[in-house]
């Protein structure tokens, strides 16, 4: 969709191509797109000439020599064309100024999801849908009027700068932009941002557009009314569309994630969106104490163990779970066996595909909406046992994997009073860790004591730290 820098390119364009043009007639090839009556429209604006093009926020605002204006929005797909009277309209051609000087400017459309307005120059700013704009960047001059707007709004700072009625022009692209050079966390709560971080925001989004809008916008062909229009800014990007791609402030992989349904790029470290730590290991191996531990030091922390163990409670996942295993997987009190399941997985590889089929979604989406919670946080830690048999390690920053002697792992098996230890060994073997350690960017050996655990953890931290900032 176009934003506001290709949109003023299009003005531009605009006023180049038909400025003090007369319009001798038109036609109205798709009525719905034209919100005001059709006969009024047709008789208003034919005869007038344009006088200028000008814009507020991404409405086109097309003016006559008789005190009216033609409203626009391009939407998706809208764009004019240039024609010579006489050649083929385009294929999606909507609406059709005929011109002076034997040529037409066809308003082209695929999606049809522009509209145009006929309303008295004189009552464009009383128009709901241009009243209710915030301003251009180009207009704040006190950034008080951003922080005032944004102090009492508990959504994600992303999601305001899209919202049209706090501060206009900025789009999806230009938002990951300016986020990303103000170094802030595009999951923040816009009411924690501070007058100085709006001051910021402000100057970025006026050099950003500035800039967007001297290199032509981004993308600018699908809707350009003259060739010759690239769309340079394109090539400019620093931060959009660059997912996967090192940071050239700090080498961190840019991210892209989905926030208020627009995909979102950010740099984790520049921006200081939490770095997402999984932990992984053998059955006993220590994964728990680990956790334990980065929640002592105040980390967000999450258990896959424990979250299975939530799933197994809900009415929907044992009805799952009696039609993989039948009624025997429920105790007597109707609550899930979970020695069952182990004992029939450890010797039925068929049923442990069938259980892992069934549980691990539901896991990963648990994951998910902890991971989107939490995203204002430093580190975030999740355990996830079976961490590369399910490829959950796509899903995480950095990996840090729990080793320890067969011996370490039977006595802590001992320790918790498992009832199921043999069990427990076995399913070991067909755990894929090992054949996997060497994926893992921290390996932390569980065989000491408790305090050898939290030196490991601790060096860990202390480059994770250095590294997000």
């Amino acid at each position: 969709m176009p934003e506001l820098p290709e949109v003023e390119t299009v003005r531009l364009s605009l006023e180049k191509l038909y400025l003090n043009k007369k319009i001798e007639s038109v036609s109205i090839l798709l009525p719905r797109m034209i919100l005001s009556p059709i006969n009024e429209f047709i008789s208003t604006v034919q005869g007038t000439k344009f006088i200028s093009f000008s814009r507020k926020g991404k409405y086109l605002l097309l003016n006559l020599d008789n005190g009216y204006t033609i409203v626009s929005h391009l939407r998706m797909e809208g764009k004019y064309i240039k024609i010579i009277r006489g050649e083929p309209l385009p294929k999606h051609a909507r609406i059709v100024f005929h011109l002076n000087d034997n040529i037409d400017m066809v308003y082209d459309d695929s999606r049809s999801f522009g509209i145009m307005i006929l309303v008295r120059s004189d009552d464009v700013l009383k128009l709901k849908e241009i009243a209710k704009l915030g301003k251009e960047p180009f207009e704040i001059d006190d950034p008080k009027y951003l922080f005032d707007k944004l102090k009492n709004k508990k959504n994600e700072i992303k999601a305001c700068l899209l919202d049209q009625e706090i501060m206009c022009g900025l789009g999806n692209i230009y938002a990951d932009e300016v986020l990303y050079k103000s170094k802030i966390n595009p999951y923040r709560l816009a009411n924690t941002l501070s007058l100085d971080e709006c001051i910021t925001i402000i100057d970025n989004s006026k050099k950003t557009l500035k800039h967007a809008i001297e290199l032509g916008g981004s993308t600018i062909s699908s809707y350009h009314p003259e060739k010759g229009v690239d769309g340079r800014f394109q090539n400019e990007l620093m931060c959009y569309g660059k997912k996967g791609e090192k940071c050239p402030y700090c080498s961190s992989i840019f991210r892209k994630d989905e926030l208020g349904g627009r995909g979102t790029t950010y740099c984790p470290s520049c921006q200081n969106v939490a770095l997402r730590i999984g932990v992984t290991g053998k059955i006993a191996s220590g994964k728990s104490t680990v956790l334990n531990y980065f929640k002592e030091l105040g980390f967000k922390v999450f258990s896959s163990d424990e979250e299975v163990n939530r799933l197994y409670t809900l009415t929907s996942t044992k009805k799952g779970l009696i039609n993989i295993f039948g009624e025997s997987v429920l105790n007597d009190n109707l609550t899930i066996s979970k020695g069952y399941i182990k004992n029939t997985i450890a010797n039925n590889p068929q049923k442990k595909k069938e259980l892992e089929k069934f549980i691990h979604p539901l896991v990963k989406k648990s994951i998910i909406d902890f991971i989107h919670k939490h995203k204002s946080e430093k580190l975030i830690i999740v355990e996830v046992p079976l961490m590369f048999e399910t490829k959950f390690n796509l899903m995480f920053d950095y990996i840090l994997g729990v080793t320890c002697s067969h011996s370490t792992q039977l006595s802590h098996l001992k320790s918790r009073g498992s009832k199921t230890i043999t069990t427990d060994l076995i399913i070991n073997q067909s755990n894929k860790f090992d054949k996997n350690a060497c994926k893992c960017d921290f390996l932390i050996n569980n065989d000491g004591t408790y305090n050898d655990l939290k030196k490991q953890i601790d060096l860990i931290l202390k480059k994770l730290l250095n590294h997000s900032h």
